[in-house]
């Protein structure tokens, strides 16, 4: 995920600043007026999210996604998906008061599409002393409708400008509720990675969501991605929420998402089948989460140790992770000395499973199968054993995606090349919301549903 240690965090600390600040970018208005979701002839749909000051991402409900910047002659163009290849599908934006946009060489876009007006309600809640900025957005129609609370993944940056699920959701019949998490966006505070304290925070956010609707709702819970995997079944934990959906998430710690990281990284440069090489990366995982987690307390002389063990084996520069790698490559001082300055208070000692454990409300995990910031194999054992202990929980795993539920190609390189979201992933959250049920075909998603004896949670 890069969300706990970031690489520009770390690098920032070898080259010796001590000071960070996240801002966000000022929006261009004639870029933001164009956001929002247009339906096109055929009915699909499309949305534009802003992609920065002066750009916009269009995101089709098949998964099919590109970045858009102006053109000659009034057209919008760009690359496929997070790739520097050219897309061939072309936009006509037109004036930002017509409310219509024109689409050219997409298959399932193309022609006219119109802007689709969801009723929208923006809204101010408090939780543990700070101000929250929110927005309640409703799908066209009487209702009543299901609701999903949106909790955050580890973006500093305002969840209101930027989550695309606020329009696509209600495209397919879910109503949504979409915040800025504290120090970021419209909300005030510290921007922090404290689960606990960002799990109430998202717990006020859905009793806010639920006085704004009142009886336009049928059912209310959480959807969380990535770090929001941990933060929503904790949530959940706090509230009473309907239903808690975790896609891209762990159901293990971050201490263990780092591990899994380095034990992946090892893989991918073939030293899978050597288990000496594996268990000495293992090892300097473990030091160094020790090292966090404690608080730089314990750690030190054991990752000193193991440091000159293995330093000259040909696997130690093949080690990746969330944070392992930079202790292998800069001394321990050098990291301690920054870190007050760029803490974020990540809840390191955090384990989900107590909290998994005491769930009795449908629950839906949506992975990647080949997810590198995240591996996802020991959450699909973890999922399969409270499967197995009669919890309501089902599982979708879209096998070939990386993290985000976003397909690749591979470059010449060996680099992932981001090319789109796996066919199917939208119209399966929109649905399991509805229905709570797992069920149907979602492009080559591999579905396991709970047990039938668990019943559906309706």
């Amino acid at each position: 995920m890069r969300h706990l240690i970031s690489r520009l965090f770390l690098t920032s600390m070898a080259a010796g600043l001590v000071a960070c600040g996240d801002s966000a970018e000022e929006l261009d208005p004639q870029v933001v007026c164009h956001v929002g979701a247009y339906r096109a002839p055929s009915g699909d749909v499309v949305d534009l999210t802003p992609l920065s000051a002066s750009g916009l991402r269009w995101r089709a409900l098949d998964g099919t996604t590109g970045t858009l910047r102006p053109g000659g002659a009034g057209e919008w163009m760009g690359d496929v998906g997070w790739t520097d290849t050219p897309h061939p599908v072309r936009f006509d934006l037109g004036e930002c008061a017509d409310g219509v946009i024109t689409i050219a060489n997409h298959p399932e876009l193309a022609g006219t599409a119109v802007r689709i007006d969801f009723p929208t309600t923006e809204t101010t809640f408090d939780s543990e002393g700070e101000t929250f900025a929110g927005r309640l957005v409703l799908p066209l129609g009487e209702g009543p409708f299901p609701l999903a609370v949106l909790i955050h993944g580890s973006e500093d940056s305002s969840a209101r400008d930027y989550y695309y699920h606020q329009r696509l959701l209600p495209a397919r019949g879910v109503a949504v509720f979409v915040y800025d998490k504290r120090g970021t966006g419209g909300s005030s505070g510290e921007y922090t990675q404290d689960f606990h304290l960002l799990a109430a925070d998202a717990a006020a956010a859905l009793a806010e969501a639920r006085r704004l609707a009142g009886d336009r709702l049928s059912a209310s819970g959480y959807q969380g991605g990535s770090q929001g995997g941990w933060v929503a079944p904790l949530a959940a934990s706090m509230s009473d929420p309907d239903f808690v959906i975790a896609a891209f998430g762990l159901a293990e710690g971050p201490l263990a998402e780092d591990r899994d990281e380095v034990l992946f990284s090892m893989v991918e440069a073939g030293y899978g089948g050597d288990p000496e090489a594996m268990a000495g990366a293992r090892a300097l995982a473990e030091a160094a989460g020790r090292l966090l987690a404690s608080d730089w307390h314990e750690g030190q002389a054991e990752m000193a140790a193991l440091k000159e063990q293995y330093r000259d084996e040909p696997w130690y520069d093949a080690i990746e992770g969330e944070f392992t790698h930079e202790f292998l490559v800069r001394p321990i001082w050098q990291l301690r000395a920054a870190w007050p300055f760029f803490d974020r208070g990540t809840s390191w000692d955090y384990d989900p499973r107590p909290v998994l454990d005491g769930l009795d409300i449908p629950v839906l995990w949506v992975l990647g199968g080949d997810d590198a910031e995240a591996p996802s194999q020991e959450t699909q054992r973890i999922v399969g054993e409270l499967q197995a202990a009669g919890r309501p929980v089902d599982l979708a795993v879209f096998p070939t995606a990386d993290h985000g539920i976003i397909e690749f190609e591979t470059g010449p390189n060996g680099e992932r090349l981001s090319i789109r979201y796996s066919e199917g992933y939208f119209p399966l959250l929109a649905d399991w919301v509805r229905t709570r049920e797992l069920s149907g075909a979602y492009g080559d998603a591999v579905l396991t549903p709970r047990s039938a004896s668990t019943g559906s949670g309706e």
